[in-house]
């Protein structure tokens, strides 16, 4: 992706953004998850890019109450949620992560993910509406008892990983719920060439594939790029029952 140059603020906006960071947790969270060059220089070490926007506006969008995230890493798209959460005045993201050292997620981080993690939430006054699970997300299934609003599946990338994610947390999620499935694309326009001869790569990208299965047997779904992407579907086969009821108002 072209990088486009930024233009200098002038110094009466700099000021004021360098107040509103300082004194404003809330405008530190946006600042270090949506705007260049605060991003930048937050070390999210995340694969996520610009796909934190239709997270967050996702979340703004449909209010949920219960948000369940397998596959937390460093937090970027845990805190892009729970921030869209406490504007929403409501709503708690559950962040399912093991957090062991794995080659996805922690090149370059040394493994701490969990303490950036929390380091972030507590910077931005996010705990509030943020619960870190630091187990597996077969793990946290068990015991799962809660409908979920909004399912986010990011963690076990490989085609039995991700199948059992959805399996077990989709029955959850209701007729008007979500489910967002991030590396999506990762098979189109590839740009990780460096990669190939990786047996994690070649291997264990599993997520288009299951998506496609899914999709066959009559998942509705619409895939946004750029790559690695990002999928929105409904939890159930068939139209999305909230159209449904649209069409019939209409």
């Amino acid at each position: 992706m072209t990088q486009v140059p930024l233009t200098p603020l002038p110094f009466t906006e700099r000021l004021a953004l360098k107040l509103l960071r300082r004194f404003s947790p809330r405008w530190r969270a946006r600042t270090e998850l949506f705007y260049e060059p605060y991003r930048q220089w937050t070390d999210w070490q995340s694969g996520l890019g610009d796909a934190a926007h239709l997270l967050y506006s996702l979340v703004r969008m449909t209010n949920p109450v219960t948000i369940v995230e397998i596959g937390s890493a460093r937090g970027y798209s845990t805190c892009a949620m729970a921030l869209a959460c406490a504007e929403n005045g409501r709503g708690k993201v559950h962040a399912i992560d093991p957090h062991i050292l794995n080659e996805w997620t922690d090149v370059g981080t040394g493994g701490h993910t969990l303490h950036f993690l929390k380091q972030r939430l507590s910077d931005y006054q996010l705990e509030p509406f943020c619960q870190v699970l630091n187990v597996t997300s077969s793990a946290a299934a068990r015991d799962w008892k809660t409908p979920i609003d909004l399912l986010f599946i990011d963690g076990d990338h490989t085609l039995a990983g991700v199948k059992l994610d959805f399996e077990s947390f989709a029955p959850w999620v209701g007729s008007e719920g979500l489910v967002l499935v991030h590396d999506s694309m990762w098979e189109r326009a590839q740009p990780w060439t460096a990669f190939r001869g990786e047996s994690w790569f070649r291997e264990e990208m599993g997520v288009p594939q299951y998506l496609r299965d899914l999709q066959s047997a009559g998942y509705q779904a619409v895939s946004f790029g750029p790559v690695p992407g990002l999928t929105i579907m409904h939890s159930q086969p068939g139209i999305f029952d909230l159209l449904k009821g649209r069409q019939k108002r209409a």
